[in-house]
């Protein structure tokens, strides 16, 4: 058995994942994840993707399910046990899946409110980058990083609400995947990177060792595209966040509804009193997001 830390948890599994911070081989697991046989109840298409593979779903009373063929089958149980079924012989592969979207499945058993997002500590705050595919959430990311700023998470981000009801952001797993053209464009230093499974034009950036490991407290979140017809930049009302929020709901959708639906929607009001939520269009080229960046930390310390 391996042990390991993510998202506040302590993780005892039977694969390996690399992704995943060493943790301590004598605490107590709130997550176990083992492998063995899955059968599958009825499965819908989703419009998740990883590697170019779709993710089909399924629900039975006592687990929630998703399949990537060819790859591996998932069954998440109680907010405390996942049970992997490999097809793949690449073990990294697995482990990608793994951390992905499985993972969120016992995250989202667990209460924890989730984003496709990225998310950088910068001073003492957590800002967090979402959109469309292409819209340059792990690019903005990275130029925060090189600015200076910590890494968060990257893809899944998770919040959970302190005594006072204000969001915070649960620090993930040390790693970011960047693309070839971010990388370049950035100018990170290649020896610094690792390549990763996901594809041959992606790397992987982990900062292991200035990792955060407590709660960061959440005060911006950007909704990233590409739009030239709509601001650089502006407030979404108190009417729109909800929405914005569902769209980047990480999971199948199946998953919020009826109670489910309703605490998606407050916990997203929740966040809004606390955080200030802007739809930002990405900065044209990569001298132009760095500029960016390097002004929002300027401004951030100068505000210390």
């Amino acid at each position: 058995m391996r042990h390991y830390t993510a998202f506040g948890l302590h993780i005892h599994s039977e694969i390996p994942l690399p992704e995943l911070a060493e943790g301590d081989p004598h605490s107590t697991a709130d997550v176990c994840i083992r492998t063995g046989a899955i059968a599958l109840p009825p499965m819908r298409p989703t419009m998740i993707y990883r590697r170019g593979i779709k993710a089909f779903f399924g629900q039975d009373d006592q687990a929630s399910y998703l399949d990537w063929a060819g790859v591996a089958s998932f069954k998440a149980s109680g907010g405390n046990e996942l049970l992997v079924s490999p097809v793949a012989a690449d073990g990294n592969i697995i482990s990608l899946f793994t951390v992905s979207e499985a993972l969120g499945l016992i995250l989202f058993q667990k209460g924890y409110f989730l984003l496709h997002a990225s998310a950088v500590v910068l001073g003492d705050e957590a800002w967090c980058f979402m959109g469309m595919p292409g819209a340059g959430k792990s690019s903005t990311a990275a130029a925060f990083i090189k600015a200076g700023c910590r890494l968060l998470s990257d893809d899944l981000t998770a919040i959970t609400f302190d005594e006072a009801g204000k969001p915070v952001v649960v620090p993930a797993y040390p790693q970011l995947k960047i693309w070839e053209k971010t990388v370049a464009g950035l100018r990170y230093d290649m020896s610094a990177l690792e390549p990763v499974s996901e594809g041959v034009n992606k790397f992987a950036y982990q900062p292991r060792e200035q990792f955060p490991t407590k709660v960061i407290p959440l005060k911006k979140v950007f909704f990233l595209h590409r739009a030239r017809n709509k601001p650089a930049v502006q407030n979404l009302n108190m009417a729109e966040i909800p929405g914005e929020m569902l769209r980047n709901f990480p999971l199948p959708i199946e998953l919020l509804k009826e109670d489910s639906l309703k605490k998606h929607f407050f916990q997203s009001l929740q966040c809004a009193k606390s955080a200030e939520i802007l739809r930002k269009r990405r900065p044209e080229g990569f001298d132009n997001l760095e500029k960016w960046v390097e002004t929002s930390v300027r401004e951030q310390l100068i505000a210390e």
